[in-house]
């Protein structure tokens, strides 16, 4: 039979005359099935928001006092009291109720597991409120100074000396403290938090990016908020007693109400809304009194608030009406808590709970884990409750236990599954050359293989598969380098050629044109007849050849050493013959004027 309990908390009794045992100052109620008183614990007085309840103890800020309570459910008793230097504020439980947030007088914010880690004074003034998102990634702070930081978990957990513990964001639009703070229900990224204030207002954050999204304008301050499982809508508590709706989807007398929920639409998240005034609700004839604390029940449909006057009063979501009076405690009702069902078919059960709770350690500053390992004298104490996960052995699979395939272990597994890990070790023996029989079988995870059969190659075959391929590409590769070797001689043989040739068209030209102008120097030999016809001859071969007229050309070498250039027939042939037999006879002229002087 499915079991709902509540936790609810009280300040300093104020009715000394009532049938409730004396000092008693947290009860356990159960709702339903039955309506009924079923633990009550002694010497507590807690202000509001300072209880944090979980599965094995209940944890309990004092209002006059510097000092926790831890009580112990299975035993009913108190356990330990735990002192600190200022007084603390709010509670709040994360990490499946094993880390416990703290905020203080000064502004800081204390992280209990089995050592304490403080954040500095980011708050001004005392910090009234704590909510944790569902993740336990997150966790948001508020304080009398108005504002509201958002912080991440892990990296103020961390042993990393270099960490950051700074605020992500810091949420600064309320212009009045913080009086209530409350976080949704989805892993996501677009999960919301809300935050009331006694500036009158109530403030709807995407508190990941820091973005506001929506603020609604109330006529009284709330004193406590509570978001509905789905998340679609708000409640508040308000000090004259009542209960107001704040429906994310329902709209104003400007923006009617939508069928979809346009939080997140940036076109509406700088106007305000002013609720319905028919979505507040009051029992003015119960004499309830403020309420100070609310809390809503698995399914939403029932909702509870506890009030100034020690009662605590059910009340009908769907119908928007008081229902009933629960009880009657001896003080102000602070804090109100619903605790998970429990009677269901099939239940998770907790890997682990925490038998015992004990003072925590001062963090030292990380002074010894320099590069973020934990301490040597760190310790943890736990009761390991559920089975442990252990990889797949023959042994398991002989029984009929269930198998997971190698792919769906790592995608769940905290880390890396041993078996991936070792694979990847014998890969790396097998390429360092170690031993053979160290090669574990390899897993194809890309076509998602059934577990135990085998895919692919072992390592040896594809090490043996990976030398043959290099050495093919070794031969390739000396094959190829001796062709470029080669083709970079060829090349600078023919530029070595193309240059001399070049130097010689300059130098023939520059002797062949020259001495037409100047008629020759004195004193020339015989022999520069020869030279000067042969230079002639192969400017004339040199000119036809880049004019591109020339069809063929064959080169003969002569009785006296010079050469001969036979061009095809044509005109241009002709021509060349008659202007080459010009310039022999006027070169003999010249020679003879030229012994004649000598």
């Amino acid at each position: 039979m499915l079991t709902e309990q509540f936790v609810a908390a009280i300040a300093a009794p104020s009715k000394p005359n009532t049938g409730v045992a004396r000092d008693v100052g947290i009860f356990v109620h159960e709702f339903q099935p039955m309506a009924a008183q079923r633990a009550a614990f002694k010497k507590s007085a807690a202000p509001p928001n300072c209880i944090a309840v979980s599965a094995t103890h209940i944890f309990a800020a004092q209002a006059d006092k510097a000092v926790v309570h831890v009580y112990s459910r299975e035993k009913g008793n108190q356990e330990l009291l735990v002192p600190f230097q200022e007084r603390i504020h709010s509670l709040a439980l994360a990490a499946e109720d094993s880390v416990l947030l703290l905020g203080t007088e000064g502004g800081r914010i204390l992280i209990c597991t089995s050592r304490l880690v403080s954040t500095p004074p980011s708050h001004l003034q005392r910090v009234t409120s704590l909510a944790v998102d569902p993740t336990s990634n997150f966790f948001l702070s508020g304080s009398t100074d108005s504002q509201i930081h958002v912080w991440s978990l892990p990296a103020l957990l961390s042993f990393a000396p270099d960490t950051s513990r700074a605020p992500l964001h810091t949420l600064s639009t309320h212009r009045g403290p913080v009086t209530a703070l409350t976080v949704g229900h989805s892993t996501s990224s677009a999960n919301i938090a809300v935050s009331a204030s006694s500036d009158n207002s109530a403030i709807v954050w995407n508190y990941q990016t820091g973005t506001l999204l929506r603020t609604y304008l109330l006529e009284v301050t709330p004193q406590a908020l509570v978001l509905d499982p789905a998340d679609r809508a708000v409640h508040a508590a308000y000090a004259d007693g009542s209960i107001q709706t704040i429906d994310f989807f329902a709209g104003d007398a400007v923006a009617p109400a939508s069928a979809t929920n346009t939080l997140h639409d940036p076109a509406h998240a700088h106007r305000p809304l002013q609720p319905p005034p028919r979505t507040r609700f009051n029992a003015t004839s119960q004499n309830l009194g403020p309420a100070l604390s609310i809390s809503l029940n698995w399914d939403g449909t029932t909702l509870i608030s506890g009030h100034e006057s020690g009662k605590i009063a059910s009340w009908d979501v769907a119908k928007g009406a008081y229902s009933s009076t629960l009880g009657n405690l001896p003080g102000a009702v602070t804090n109100l808590s619903f605790l998970e069902p429990t009677g269901w078919p099939e239940t998770k059960e907790a890997k682990f709970k925490i038998p015992a709770v004990v003072k925590p350690k001062p963090d030292t500053g990380n002074g010894d884990s320099i590069i973020g390992i934990v301490p040597a004298l760190y310790t943890m104490n736990v009761q390991l409750t559920g089975r442990l996960n252990t990889s797949i052995s023959a042994a398991t699979a002989e029984i009929g236990a269930p198998q997971l395939s190698l792919f769906e272990e790592a995608l769940t597994h905290p880390s890396f599954p041993d078996e991936l890990l070792d694979e990847g070790l014998a890969e790396l023996a097998a390429w360092d050359g170690g031993s053979q029989n160290t090669a574990s079988k390899s897993v194809d995870f890309l076509p998602l293989a059934p577990a135990g059969e085998e895919v692919g190659q072992t390592a040896n075959e594809q090490l043996e598969d990976l030398k043959a391929r290099f050495k093919k590409l070794q031969e390739i590769q000396k094959v190829t380098f001796g062709q470029i070797t080669q083709l970079k001689q060829e090349r600078r043989t023919w530029v070595d050629l193309e240059a001399k040739r070049e130097a010689r068209k300059a130098r023939r030209r520059a002797r062949l044109f020259a001495k037409p102008k100047g008629h020759a120097a004195a004193g020339a030999d015989d022999n520069d007849h020869d030279e000067d016809s042969s230079d002639h001859d192969e400017v004339m071969a040199d000119s036809e050849e880049d004019s591109g007229d020339e069809e063929v050309k064959t080169k003969k070498r002569g009785p006296h050493g010079s050469n001969d250039d036979i061009i095809g027939k044509g005109e241009e042939s002709h021509s060349s013959e008659d202007d080459l037999g010009d310039l022999e006879r006027s070169s003999a002229s010249e020679k003879e004027s030229d012994g004649d002087d000598g």
